[in-house]
């Protein structure tokens, strides 16, 4: 009679051990939204054994997807309108236009770019970074 009282509470034990590590699992679940009905049978039936399994399989498994998808980008659609564009080309026109009236005073040599004094030892222009030589 004794050894059937003893299996009969080692069982008890075992179940309410394996009532704890389901009601962990479950709560686990929960929080990441994922509830399997088969991992809350495996850790009651199974106790710490059941848990154990749980936390190596379902938990280490999770910590993979956890990280967040890589973001894709598009580029943004620039809309121009006529009117801006003709601006541009006006400006560009002016600036050829500067260009073009700067003369040449003897001795000072010119960026043949943009027109800016120049010295006879500079490989770029200062004001437009042109190459010179």
């Amino acid at each position: 009679m004794q050894l059937e009282e003893l299996i009969e509470v080692i069982v008890i034990a075992w179940l309410m051990v394996g009532a704890i590590s389901a009601a962990y699992a479950w709560t686990d679940m929960r929080k990441s939204k994922d509830v399997m009905a088969s991992w809350l049978v495996i850790t009651f039936l199974l106790s710490v054994v059941g848990l154990v399994l749980y936390l190596f399989l379902v938990k280490n498994r999770r910590v993979e997807e956890t990280y967040p998808p890589k973001p894709e980008y598009t580029a943004p659609a620039y809309k121009f309108d006529k009117v801006e564009a003709e601006k541009k080309n006006e400006s560009n026109a002016e600036a050829d236009e500067v260009k073009s009236n700067v003369k040449q005073i003897e001795g000072i040599p010119r960026c043949p770019n943009c027109g800016a004094a120049i010295s006879e030892r500079d490989f770029n222009c200062p004001k437009c970074d042109r190459k010179l030589r």
